[in-house]
């Protein structure tokens, strides 16, 4: 992998599939509060004029993640009431990668949305279904790095805390899955909260190819491939400043490449 658009989300340039990205939590939160991007905006504190020209102007930013936890909270206290069933099932699985980026930032605003967000998850979690069904919304599982009992190998994907969209560039790739970023440690190829997509079939072929670690012992770490022996693998990372660890290969599961990234509002 020679650069990191490479990384990207197929057939979407670098600023446009981040803001596309947050565009659609926005309008999943809009749709979920029953609110336009003004009212929101102005529920949750912030300048209306911030949130409705990045939704209906072409702009070169996107929205901060201070400006999204603020937007993700007011969205929860708007719905933490209401009846289940009347909740859109789309918007909330659109948001469902975002609340496990947000969670923790949620919970410390307003601790009793913890049951609404536990709900959330469980309920676009069980949106799945075939990678090649019709407008079928959140089939792909989606990992943490300390997430446990997850089984890339046998494709078992059970206890994946989350699932989103499957693209249609993992078409054909039982096994592949996402991954949030859980960190800065890769700045400024991918940020905290970026969802990369992981592609176990595909091979390692490159120069510092960027990497998810599989480890026996549970857990994922993300990072570049700098170096592979029979019996040790190096990995590097990039902030707050390169480094290179040395990992056993005895403690490995499986290295899967990264091969594509979506942004997270932030």
């Amino acid at each position: 992998m020679t650069s990191h658009t490479h990384q990207r989300t197929p057939d979407s340039a670098p600023g446009s599939a981040h803001q596309d990205q947050t565009r659609r939590l926005v309008g999943a939160m809009m749709k979920l509060s029953g609110r336009s991007a003004t009212g929101l905006a102005r529920a949750a504190g912030l300048t209306p004029s911030t949130v409705n020209r990045f939704m209906h102007h072409q702009v070169r930013h996107t929205l901060s993640q201070r400006t999204m936890l603020a937007l993700m909270t007011e969205t929860f206290l708007a719905i933490k009431d209401r009846p289940r069933p009347s909740l859109d099932a789309t918007a909330l699985a659109d948001l469902a990668p975002a609340i496990a980026v947000y969670e923790q930032g949620i919970l410390e605003l307003a601790p009793d949305l913890a049951p609404i967000l536990t709900e959330a998850k469980a309920a676009a979690s069980g949106r799945s279904g075939s990678a090649s069904e019709p407008g079928n919304l959140a089939n792909l599982p989606v990992v943490m790095s300390a997430s446990q009992g997850i089984n890339v190998p046998a494709g078992d994907f059970a206890k994946a805390p989350l699932k989103t969209r499957w693209p249609s560039f993992l078409e054909g790739d039982p096994r592949a899955f996402a991954i949030l970023m859980p960190d800065a440690s890769m700045m400024p190829r991918f940020d905290a909260g970026d969802m990369l997509y992981v592609s176990p079939a595909r091979n390692l072929d490159g120069e510092k190819v960027d990497v998810v670690l599989d480890r026996i012992g549970g857990g994922f770490l993300i990072g570049s491939l700098a170096g592979m022996t029979t019996t040790a693998l190096r990995l590097s990372t990039l902030s707050p400043r390169a480094r290179e660890q040395s990992h056993d290969r005895a403690k490995i599961r499986g290295v899967y490449r990264i091969v594509g990234v979506q942004r997270l509002g932030g």
